[in-house]
């Protein structure tokens, strides 16, 4: 059990970048600010994954809702080739997009059984 441990331990880092590869390799890009920001780092207790607070919207979806200016007067945003300004805006929401539960369950189990192999 104890060889178990030590093992796992001394695989942590590379169980840790392989995860954050495959997160970087699947995470959808918009802005590519989501995919730059996916930090896994190993602790003592395991991995801990890190990335820009919005990404829990990517991952979950998000309902309909208002956006409203946070420091201006209105918003605005382009319409094609137009300008467009405006005090509110109805966002119709978002599809989930589970992207980092997807690396978990499919690929987690296998980057840990291949990394540990390599002890």
């Amino acid at each position: 059990m104890n060889n178990i441990k030590e093992k796992l331990k001394k695989a942590m880092p590379s169980i840790a970048r392989r995860v954050q590869n495959e997160l970087i390799t699947i995470a959808p890009v918009d802005t590519g600010r989501l995919k730059n920001s996916i930090r896994v780092v190993a602790t003592e207790k395991g991995i801990k994954i890190s990335m820009v607070d919005y990404a829990i919207y990517v991952e979950f979806g998000s309902p309909p809702h208002v956006i409203r200016p946070k420091n201006k007067k209105s918003l605005k945003f382009k319409s094609g080739k137009k300008d467009v300004f405006a005090k509110k805006v109805m966002h119709p929401g978002s599809r989930p997009n589970p992207f980092i539960r997807n690396t978990i369950q499919n690929k987690l189990r296998d980057i840990i059984l291949e990394e540990l192999g390599k002890q």
